[in-house]
């Protein structure tokens, strides 16, 4: 005789006001809550509706739901739903003197709101419309166990590149990069499939936890990439560019936080990297702006700030480094600052002001060329597009034309073009 034993967490969810409400326990990780009432924290008048709503529940098994209520001395009535997604899979009406056996407008008491266990909750909703006035929410306790792993099929084109499984249910799991080719630039993951598209659905990028709400398939996303050949900037103009580390491939990214910034793989097509800088006459001094979010991108003292601060320039050739002078100090703009943490010793890197004197570096800027008429994303990078030799012009100026979805790539003079079929 064997026994199981199923491992139950409880988590709460205690009203603050009317549009939040503060949880504590034992939650699944990644999960997401929000609540509203439509009067007054957790006060529920005839017509009234009080909600909660928790996502990205990675699967549980829901064992239990109260909900600690009290009401006005002699009335206080409503419907409770309960819904799975888009399941209702529990509902209670009536008066809390039908629920406890007498109404109370002193002390708050648990209704229960299942009659039976409910699996595979990835998205669970509790939602009270008031009857008669008044019942009031203090909390909801919700007890449960964790939902079974889940597998997510990583997918390259028509190819399997591998399988991540959950450690447990709800944990997710990190997704990894994969492989440019010679036209395609890897940008990140795809829950759809598709071919051609000019505008690609929504995209899980590389290094991110994904929770996958059941066993399932992400493809590896591509992006012809019009700056696959990099080219860096030896005349200084204003435009927009890539601040990167050739050394380690890497480039500035987003906007500051708590005085520091990131970098990441170099991706020319991924707007967080892109930044506008625009340089004076002397070409000594610059301004960067990050051009998806209009954030001017400076220092204040030796931290990072989301100010528009002047920065000495640097340029020999093909190198670019961004600098500034801190009490006649010298600082440069690096990607790749060590951290040391005290008391743990762990070693992390940001990028930020790092005391140093500004000479030759791997540090320079990577001009953002726009991508040809017709650019395309697409999850199999084994299309026609994906080519490492072109053929040899023809004497007479013909075209290759080779075709694959709604797009041409048409081959002449020793040139690629993508077109849109029909397109004049």
């Amino acid at each position: 005789m064997s026994l199981l034993l199923i491992l139950l967490s409880v988590m709460s969810w205690t009203v603050d006001s009317k549009n939040s409400a503060s949880g504590e326990g034992t939650m699944p990780e990644g999960m997401q809550g929000t609540y509203a009432c439509s009067y007054q924290k957790g006060t529920v008048r005839a017509g009234d509706e009080a909600v909660l709503c928790l996502s990205k529940l990675g699967g549980i098994t829901v064992e239990k739901i109260e909900v600690w209520l009290k009401s006005n001395k002699d009335a206080g009535a409503g419907v409770f739903e309960v819904f799975a997604g888009e399941k209702k899979i529990g509902s209670k009406e009536g008066s809390l003197k039908d629920w406890y056996g007498s109404f109370d407008n002193v002390d708050y008491h648990p209704v229960s709101l299942l009659d039976k266990a409910y699996e595979g909750v990835d998205v669970l909703t509790i939602r009270l419309t008031g009857t008669a006035n008044s019942l009031y929410i203090w909390k909801y306790v919700i007890t449960y166990s964790a939902g079974a792993p889940r597998t997510v099929t990583l997918m390259r084109g028509v190819q399997k590149q591998g399988e991540l499984t959950e450690t447990q249910g709800g944990a997710g799991v990190i997704l990894p990069e994969s492989k440019d080719t010679a036209d395609w630039h890897f940008i990140g993951w795809s829950e759809t499939e598709f071919w051609a598209i000019t505008t690609p659905p929504n995209i899980y990028s590389a290094g991110s936890k994904y929770y996958p709400s059941s066993d399932c398939s992400l493809w590896a996303v591509y992006h012809y990439d019009p700056n696959g050949e990099k080219v860096y900037a030896t005349d200084l103009e204003s435009g927009d560019y890539l601040y990167v580390n050739r050394d380690n491939n890497t480039a500035l990214s987003g906007v500051p936080n708590d005085g520091k910034m990131t970098s990441g793989k170099v991706s020319p097509s991924n707007p967080a990297q892109v930044y506008t800088i625009t340089f004076p006459d002397s070409k000594d001094t610059a301004y960067i702006v990050h051009k998806e979010t209009n954030t001017p991108i400076g220092h204040s003292g030796k931290s990072m700030a989301d100010s528009s601060s002047p920065w000495r320039v640097y340029h020999n050739g093909d190198e670019t480094l961004f600098y500034t002078t801190i009490n006649g100090k010298n600082y440069i703009f690096w990607l790749n600052v060590l951290d040391i943490s005290q008391g743990t010793g762990t070693m992390v890197t940001y990028a930020g002001l790092l005391e140093a004197t500004p000479v030759n570096s791997p540090m320079a800027l990577l001009p953002v060329k726009q991508a040809p008429q017709g650019a395309t994303y697409t999850c199999h990078p084994e299309t026609p597009m994906d080519i490492d030799t072109v053929p040899a012009a023809r004497s007479n100026g013909e075209s290759v034309v080779m075709h694959f979805g709604a797009y041409d790539l048409i081959i002449k003079d020793g040139r690629k073009y993508l077109k849109m079929k029909n397109e004049r």
